[in-house]
């Protein structure tokens, strides 16, 4: 799940396969499942199945989203114009439909009856809804049911909208400010009004710093601001202290929260009576997993040894291909075979090498500049390498300056920035783009995959022309496994039980696959070497290839790429990969692929992708069985898939 929204009694989340789910009170049809019923499991929302969705909103009881195009829909209650479009009936507000706009949208928000849009192409910002409270920033407090220009806001790079209740908060980038749209109702914005206006927050007395605001909130009743430092700052009603001062009364300008001023702040979030502030590091989901490995001795390949007391050496083991591709400036500090690319003993090797789990580890000394970092120390260094996250809790301040210090000599401004504690925004993480660059590199890599190319088929004249029987052979031996994939065993181990079995021994008989000499022989037809590298990738970085573009066309992962990957994600029981590839070919099926993609889905085992080929080949039964996909089935599928297609229900797998 990558983004989630809420309104009242109801959610929706965004899965990384651009899927929308609902869940909640289906009053006003704001599941947009055309039904009224509530539902308690999150389901996909069918109309938007077809679309890339990139962002999601939700209102009181009205919901919004976008698709990479560009495209807004919305659904769910309709009065007061909210849903930016003509509504013929309450069965048509809860269907995702398309809003009229003119333009690119990349960025959405939803109030409680208001709806927001905005453009990066032109720079526009578009607001429809209710008005009656100036909560658009537009003329005449009335209710607008399609899209307006906010002519205010026109030609400024928005950042970030956030809309509750009443109240409209703005974060620009050019010109970098804090702006809000006027309420009437209530003195909470920082200084008492008659009449709907926008207000610049870098232009009042006790000025908001909006050149470091990073994040905004707001509320029915308040508003919060975050600045780079981690420092918070509110406005608004005081109620019930929602602010964090002692006072009870409405705080016209923006002030400091005191009361956790000592505090880091990572995120902050409020609502009507209430304010949230999270405090500590925000960790990287994909991190998480590989954090088991630091200092594990399982098919680690290094050891670094630390004189920590007269009695006894501190130890630290740790796998070279993550610490090459995470920092390599100390790997080639002190792997000098990173440097010349081959795989040879280090020059920094103290004593005799040993064998671990069929594992060579190279035993290095941390010596130099570094003599005074201890186990303690390179743990959070290699915390961060692994994870791209740093404990702060676990270490004391002297190590906390060690740490940095370390951080800065090898070149990580990111981890340097996280142990000085001193920011709340970081230099851009690199984690999955450092990792993927381990994909079929052989540096460090202990496995490797072996696709067979097929033997050359000669006819006779072909065979007459060979000058011996001995070149014959020389040229079949080539042409077999001439495609090497190369990966790391501790990284497939770490992301998958299969492997975990393979190379650990944990499944029965399942080591037997792997050869004597690190390779894994890969027969499964119509896969190839580029195949088995978005395979990889995907282990490596948790994502696919293209996956992070926003804009439609973009995407190396195509839907040929999909179904060609089924088959391994179902081989070596990848269940995140099957149900992304099961996705991505869904919202390309048509009359004419339908049945090879039926065909397809049933040989990899995919069922939910085959069940749905099943009702669409059965939706457009009369086009598809005149298809060439279909013409090309072998006879029995054809009668199968005519079989079905039949005024019986269809029969599900």
């Amino acid at each position: 799940i990558i983004e989630i929204a809420c309104g009242i009694d109801f959610s929706l989340a965004l899965d990384d396969s651009r899927n929308v789910y609902s869940w909640g009170r289906g009053k006003d049809g704001r599941l947009g499942n055309e039904s009224d019923h509530n539902q308690c499991t999150p389901l996909p929302i069918p109309r938007l199945m077809s679309e890339r969705i990139i962002h999601i909103a939700c209102g009181a009881s009205h919901a919004l989203c976008v698709s990479s195009s560009g495209k807004v829909f919305s659904w769910g209650a309709s009065s007061f114009g909210r849903l930016g479009r003509k509504v013929a009936n309450a069965k048509a507000a809860g269907v995702p439909t398309e809003v009229a706009l003119d333009d690119k949208i990349s960025l959405i928000a939803a109030g409680s009856v208001t709806s927001f849009a905005y453009s990066a192409t032109s720079a526009t910002l578009w607001g429809w809804g209710s008005n009656q409270k100036g909560q658009l920033g537009i003329a005449g407090l009335v209710d607008y049911n399609v899209p307006q220009k906010i002519t205010s806001m026109q030609g400024k790079v928005i950042e970030e909208i956030v809309a509750s209740g009443t109240n409209t908060l703005i974060r620009t980038a050019r010109p970098a400010g804090v702006y809000s749209l006027s309420s009437t109702y209530i003195d909470a914005f920082g200084h008492r009004q008659t009449k709907p206006q926008l207000t610049d927050w870098s232009k009042q007395p006790n000025r908001l710093p909006v050149d470091s605001v990073v994040q905004i909130a707001c509320s029915p009743r308040s508003f919060m601001a975050l600045t780079r430092a981690g420092k918070v700052w509110g406005w608004g009603d005081n109620t019930y202290g929602q602010l964090g001062c002692s006072s009870s009364g409405p705080v016209d300008l923006p002030m400091p929260l005191r009361c956790i001023e000592e505090k880091k702040v990572y995120r902050v979030a409020c609502s009507r009576d209430d304010t949230i502030a999270v405090l500590g590091v925000i960790r990287n989901a994909l991190g998480e997993l590989y954090k088991p490995l630091i200092g594990q001795q399982t098919l680690a390949d290094v050891m670094f040894c630390f004189a920590e007391g007269q009695h006894a050496q501190a130890v630290l083991y740790g796998h070279k291909i993550i610490v090459a591709l995470r920092c390599a400036s100390f790997a080639r500090a002190y792997f000098k075979d990173y440097a010349s690319g081959h795989l040879s003993p280090t020059d920094n090797v103290i004593g005799e090498r040993h064998e671990q789990q069929e594992k060579i580890i190279d035993k290095v000394e941390i010596a130099g500049e570094d003599k005074e970092v201890t186990c303690r120390v390179l743990h959070g260094f290699m915390t961060y390498l692994y994870t791209d996250s740093l404990d702060i809790g676990s270490l004391d301040t002297a190590e906390l300056a060690a740490l940095k210090g370390l951080a800065s000599r090898y070149n990580l401004p990111r981890l340097a920035l996280m142990a000085d504690r001193q920011t709340v925004v970081f230099s851009p993480s690199t984690f999955t783009t450092d990792l993927a660059k381990g994909v079929n590199n052989p540096l460090y890599s202990d496995v490797c995959f072996i696709i067979p190319a097929a033997s050359p088929v000669l006819d006779t004249e072909e065979q007459l022309e060979k000058e011996t029987e001995k070149e014959m052979e020389k040229e079949a031996a080539a042409a077999e496994g001439v495609a090497r994939v190369f990966a790391s065993k501790a990284i497939l181990a770490t992301r998958s039980a299969y492997f975990a079995a393979l190379f650990l021994g944990a499944g029965k008989g399942m080591r037997k696959s792997v050869e004597p000499e690190g390779t894994i022989r890969f027969d499964e037809e119509g896969i190839d070497c580029a195949t088995l590298c978005i395979f990889l990738e995907f282990i490596y970085t948790g994502k696919l290839v293209g996956e992070d573009e926003e804009t439609e066309g973009d995407s190396s992962f195509t839907p040929d790429a999909a179904i060609s990957l089924l088959s391994v994600a179902n081989l070596y029981h990848i269940e995140a990969l099957r149900d992304k590839c099961e996705s991505t070919v869904q919202k390309a099926v048509d009359v004419e692929s339908a049945a090879f993609v039926w065909a397809s889905a049933k040989m990899a085992g995919a069922t939910r992708l085959e069940n749905f080929c099943l009702d669409y080949i059965a939706t457009y039964w009369p086009d598809i069985c005149k298809s060439e996909a279909f013409c090309m089935l072998p006879e029995t599928d054809q009668h199968y898939l005519a079989s079905l297609c039949t005024p019986e229900p269809i029969k599900k797998v």
